[in-house]
């Protein structure tokens, strides 16, 4: 649990932060990450209310996060067994877990220092190495970025070694081990009504 959470607030202090230019960041999938993170930003300094903040930054995740992509990664197989009202359901589940997740922590984070590493191109994505740097502390974050429709979006995040994806995919494994994925889509509804309310409060 202590390695989730640890997850969550890296990933958070990520959306928060703004690119520095005193790091040339070369033409692609890294230029996706800093734009999307730029607009993130100007969206957290606005005197918007939190909930209008979340709005705005759930439609700047879509721009850098492909959560279905991600959703279908974490789950596999299991969700092609599933009725297509049940899979759209579970898509919409896990990008609103997502998003309201992790996106709203970072209302809670000054802005740290960061740094943007090069591209590191393989057969089908192109990983983006960014590196942040708090008072405290210091946080690798790796985007793996591929390109949908023209545009660059990310089908993991990796956080010091802590792939999103892998790690939602072993929770919903062990819980189908032994639950139906009825009870898995329950759950989710359940913890995404939780997070709506927490935002409301």
């Amino acid at each position: 649990m202590r390695a989730i959470r640890r997850t969550v607030t890296i990933l958070a202090v990520l959306v928060a932060c703004a690119a520095h230019g005193d790091v040339a960041a070369p033409a692609g999938a890294v230029d996706a990450v800093r734009d999307t993170l730029g607009k993130a930003r100007a969206v957290v300094l606005t005197d918007d209310t939190h909930e209008q903040k979340l709005e705005a930054l759930h439609e700047l995740a879509r721009h850098l996060m492909d959560t279905r992509a991600m959703g279908r990664r974490a789950i596999g197989p299991k969700l092609a067994e599933q009725s297509a009202a049940q899979q759209e359901e579970f898509l919409k589940l896990f990008d609103e877990l997502i998003v309201r997740s992790y996106l709203q922590k970072l209302l809670f984070f000054r802005q740290p220092r960061f740094a943007f590493g090069k591209e590191e191109v393989g057969q089908d994505t192109v990983l983006v190495h960014t590196r942040i740097l708090t008072d405290k502390d210091e946080f690798f974050v790796d985007y793996e970025m591929h390109q949908h429709d023209g545009a660059w979006l990310a089908s993991d995040v990796v956080i010091e070694n802590i792939s999103l994806t892998k790690n939602y995919a072993q929770q919903f494994q062990e819980l189908l081990r032994s639950r139906s994925f009825g009870d898995l889509l329950e759950l989710m509804r359940t913890k995404v009504a939780g997070l709506r309310a927490k935002s409301d409060s």
